[in-house]
Formats: C-alpha cells, sequence, structure tokens
C-alpha cells in the first residue's frame, strides 16, 4: 500500500472514530446535537464553522451532500455556509466542472491542487489528498510531486499544471508562448477556459482559508504533513 492510500484508510478511520457513522450522516446523536445547540464552534477570528443544524437554511443541501460524500462536515464548508452564496457557488462549481467541464477529474485536481500550493494554503492542500484517489482518481505519485512542487509523471499533465500556474501568477496575461504549449500538449481552448473555472475554485476554498483560518479538520490532519506551510489554527468554542 502507498504512503497516499495508508494515509487515506487512516484518514476514514479517524472521521468515523471521531464522529461515527450514524452520527456523520444523520447529525442525529443526542449529545452530538446538544453540543452544538449549546456551543458554537469558531475559527482563531471567530468565524463560526456551522455544523448540519445550525447553518442557514439554503446551506444546508450542500453540507448534506458533503457528509454523503466523505462523512462529515469539512470544517471549510462549515466556515463557506455563513455566506450560502460563498458555499453554493463554491459547491456548484465543483459540480459544473464535473457534469459539463472539459478536462478529467485528475486534471481537475492537478489544476486546483496547484494553484492551492501556490497559495501556501495547507487545509485544501491535505484536503485534496485525502480526496485524490476516491473523488478526483488522481494518483499517488501525482499528489507526492504536486504536494512538492515537482514535475508530474505525466508529460501532459505537468504541461496543464505550468498553465494553471501561469495563468495565476500572470493574471490571466499568458504569452502566446504558454498558450502554445498547453496547445501542444494536446489541450483545446475550452480546456484552458475550464482552467479558469478551477482557478475560481481554488480562489474561493484559499482565501475563505486565509480569511478565517479554517482550522484542519481531525480526518485531514495526516495529509498536511511534511507540507512546508504549516499553521497551528485551533478552533475556539463559546
Amino acid at each position: 500500500m502507498s504512503r497516499i492510500s495508508s494515509l487515506i484508510a487512516l484518514a476514514v478511520a479517524s472521521a468515523v472514530a471521531m464522529y461515527g457513522a450514524t452520527t456523520l450522516i444523520a447529525d442525529n446523536n443526542p449529545t452530538h446535537a446538544k453540543t452544538h445547540a449549546n456551543k458554537a464552534l469558531r475559527t482563531q477570528r471567530n468565524f463560526v464553522i456551522h455544523s448540519q443544524r445550525s447553518a442557514p437554511q439554503e446551506s444546508k443541501m450542500v453540507l448534506d451532500s458533503y457528509v454523503e460524500n466523505f462523512k462529515f462536515v469539512p470544517n471549510l464548508c462549515g466556515v463557506m455556509a455563513d455566506s450560502p452564496a460563498l458555499l453554493r457557488s463554491y459547491w456548484q462549481l465543483q459540480q459544473n466542472l464535473r457534469s459539463m467541464g472539459s478536462l478529467t477529474p485528475a486534471e481537475n485536481n492537478v489544476v486546483q491542487m496547484a494553484i492551492a500550493v501556490e497559495n501556501r494554503c495547507q487545509y485544501c492542500v491535505a484536503g485534496h489528498c485525502m480526496a485524490a484517489g476516491a473523488y478526483f482518481g488522481s494518483s499517488a505519485e501525482e499528489i507526492e510531486a504536486l504536494r512538492s512542487r515537482k514535475q508530474l509523471p505525466q508529460k501532459k499533465l505537468d504541461a496543464l499544471r505550468r498553465f494553471a500556474i501561469d495563468v495565476y501568477e500572470s493574471k490571466g496575461r499568458v504569452s502566446d508562448e504558454s498558450l502554445q504549449a498547453f496547445f501542444a500538449a494536446g489541450y483545446s481552448r475550452q480546456q484552458a477556459l475550464d482552467v479558469v473555472t478551477n482557478i475560481a475554485a481554488k480562489v474561493m476554498s484559499n482565501y475563505t482559508n486565509q480569511i478565517a483560518r479554517t482550522p484542519l479538520d481531525e480526518a485531514i490532519k495526516p495529509f498536511a504533513k511534511g507540507l512546508p506551510f504549516q499553521e497551528d489554527r485551533a478552533i475556539l468554542s463559546e
């Protein structure tokens, strides 16, 4: 079993151990409900980390979706939930990429993780490592290269990574040479635009995490180990 695969198994076990499978899916454990009723979890900057019970009504459907797919509400989504416009935009953007996008899930992950690394967002980098295999279909080798800012083993994917970083760093003002190199690697104009869509998704999540100082979930903490940008962010309660 690879290091990434081992970490994924550990993350799932940690999540179940923390919350329990029934509580994660239904949020119907009396103790769990009482905790959320009496104590609002917050970030170091006093942003609320919503549960399914405490979230605004317009955010609940999205949080239900995350619980269905990942068995818990990620802290990022709990923070985003305070702004239904942000949470639903982020969630819908990811859904659109999967249902209408011209890039594969693994290619979407290359772009999003490359941008998260550029933004030094430990939460999103760790989260993408956790979801890499099951949700995006990325290989352990790809993830190790992305988190280490090294060349990807597949030349086409590495061209995608380099183009995404170029678009982000240049604020879209890429050179003709950069765009032609992207096309020469086998990508299209539609896919160039979907790179923009992926970058937009990571701007939403990375910037939310930096503004709120979102703490790592227990389930993704193992994936943050070894990252060059480590931050200890506590959860506050009231």
